[in-house]
């Protein structure tokens, strides 16, 4: 991923790290890749969840996916280009107009309201909404303190508010906040861990136990386990621990064989598999797996 002395909004580093793990298939792969993405995304525009319905969580992972694949799409089929929604541009389309249909109020559940809001920002949709957007993105994240872990909350706030916010000082002053408050230990979720090595490093903080905490997720096997008591990985938690580490410059040559061994294992007819045992593909673990490929790709 290029490199720039001014701050590169989080959620497009995470476009870029999609984009270069993009760049890593061969043309059969990338090919299937692109028509499974295809084929994750309703009629109406938004990408479905394992119900069939269109939703917002699984819109934000087809959206990015999507957006990476813009400029990676190689070789177009002829007949591609006659059929609406069946290349990026037209998917785009399509999911643009998912979103202009979506009200900031009726969007249930504070990690939705996120992923409307970032959408929103990247697809250019809804600017006017915006304000209004982030006032309830605070209401909710408060509403859902008891239900959603402080640092993962704390985490897609500041992954949103990066995207839209133009004064970062506001963000740093929010996180130290947050730090304040959030107690992790052995039994916590590997992403809960990963989400405030994160924060830490918004802080500029070493947070070399936290780290060290972290690394412990590794599984002997390849990838990160949900649990340290786990014996095996899974997509997300190897995907957000390899994030966190390379957001807060950590080095992961000793980590990366292993982990590519995993990522590779999991990559199924153009989509990637949770790792942990469950056969069914979807938009979710395919992102994970795009994205910690994605990060282990310089």
């Amino acid at each position: 991923m290029s490199q720039s002395t001014s701050h590169i909004r989080f959620y497009q580093q995470i476009i870029a790290f999609l984009r270069d793990a993009i760049g890593l298939l061969d043309d059969q792969g990338c090919e299937e890749l692109l028509q499974f993405i295809f084929s994750q995304q309703n009629p109406d525009g938004g990408f479905h969840d394992r119900g069939g319905r269109s939703d917002l969580y699984y819109s934000l992972f087809g959206g990015l996916m999507i957006k990476a694949m813009e400029s990676e799409v190689r070789m177009p089929l002829p007949e591609r280009e006659a059929v609406e929604g069946s290349n990026p541009q037209g998917a785009i389309l399509k999911l643009k107009q998912f979103i202009a249909q979506q009200s900031n109020s009726e969007v249930p559940g504070f990690i939705e309201r996120c992923c409307l809001v970032l959408l929103q920002k990247e697809l250019n949709t809804g600017r006017n909404s915006q304000i209004k957007a982030l006032i309830s993105l605070g209401k909710s994240f408060w509403k859902e303190r008891h239900s959603i872990n402080l640092s993962y909350r704390s985490f897609v706030l500041f992954l949103t508010l990066d995207a839209v916010l133009p004064f970062r000082k506001i963000l740093k002053f929010g996180a130290k906040k947050m730090l304040g408050r959030t107690t992790i230990d052995q039994h916590s979720p590997c992403s809960e861990v990963a989400a405030k090595v994160f924060l830490q490093k918004m802080m500029n903080l070493n947070g070399s136990e936290d780290k060290e905490l972290l690394k412990s997720f590794v599984c002997e096997t390849g990838g990160f386990k949900a649990f340290t008591h786990l014996n095996n990985a899974d997509m997300l938690s190897t995907a957000v621990a390899l994030f966190a580490f390379t957001n807060a410059g950590y080095d992961l040559r000793l980590l990366k064989p292993a982990c590519l061994d995993f990522i590779g294992q999991n990559f199924s007819n153009g989509a990637f598999l949770s790792g942990d045992g469950d056969l069914t593909t979807d938009v979710e673990y395919t992102f994970y797996g795009l994205l910690a490929l994605g990060v282990l790709a310089d």
